[in-house]
């Protein structure tokens, strides 16, 4: 039975850390595509994608400064307690601490994401131009053509099948726009406005 429970232990502290690191990329990534209105539902996104993005929540201030706290906080704990109850406690605690931390990190993910989605609307990501292999004249097309040879396309994110794009409003750049949906094969399945509240003190939406 022993042999059983450490064995389940052992596998567990295996998977807790990728269980960890996945839940914070799928965090960010949900967060920064809603802020466009898109369901994170609705799009697939390969692992290791997932992955890259868990950095951004990750290495926060708040995160780190939250595991720094759980680690002290175990060591000493782990150092001082009579062993007969120690165990059973530092369960219980490291459960706490595990679902804290999950909070902890999607607050961040969602702080991280709204950063990163200012800069797509400041046109301070980068500027994003994809052949349309298969364009069809109409009024998606049309509106499409004109925010790229003004440089107004900024991407938002680019997965396997399909880029996400926002053409910045030529006047109102960080208030209005509109997201443009771009197949791998250059054609555009789906368009929608955007519209944004700007932040208080906002002064750089006039690029």
């Amino acid at each position: 039975m022993n042999g059983i429970r450490g064995a389940l232990v052992d596998a567990v502290i295996a998977v807790l850390p990728i269980a960890i690191v996945f839940f914070s990329g799928w965090a960010y990534l949900s967060s920064y595509i809603g802020e466009f209105g898109v369901d994170a539902t609705e799009v697939t996104v390969p692992l290791p994608t997932v992955l890259v993005y868990a950095f951004s929540p990750l290495k926060s201030p708040r995160v780190l400064f939250f595991l720094a706290v759980c680690l002290a906080g175990w060591l000493a704990y782990g150092y001082y307690r009579e062993k007969e109850c120690r165990d059973q406690i530092m369960v219980v605690a490291s459960l706490v601490g595990l679902v804290i931390l999950l909070f902890v990190i999607r607050d961040a993910a969602q702080s991280e994401a709204k950063t990163m989605a200012h800069l797509v609307w400041t046109g301070d990501k980068a500027f994003s131009v994809p052949v349309l292999i298969t364009p069809h004249q109409d009024e998606a097309y049309d509106a499409f053509e004109k925010c790229r040879d003004r440089r107004g396309l900024r991407q938002i994110i680019g997965l396997p099948d399909r880029m996400y794009l926002l053409c910045r409003d030529k006047y109102y750049s960080c208030e209005r726009g509109r997201m443009f949906v771009v197949s791998n094969a250059g054609a555009i399945i789906y368009s929608a406005i955007q519209l944004r509240e700007p932040e208080a003190g906002e002064k750089d939406c006039e690029k």
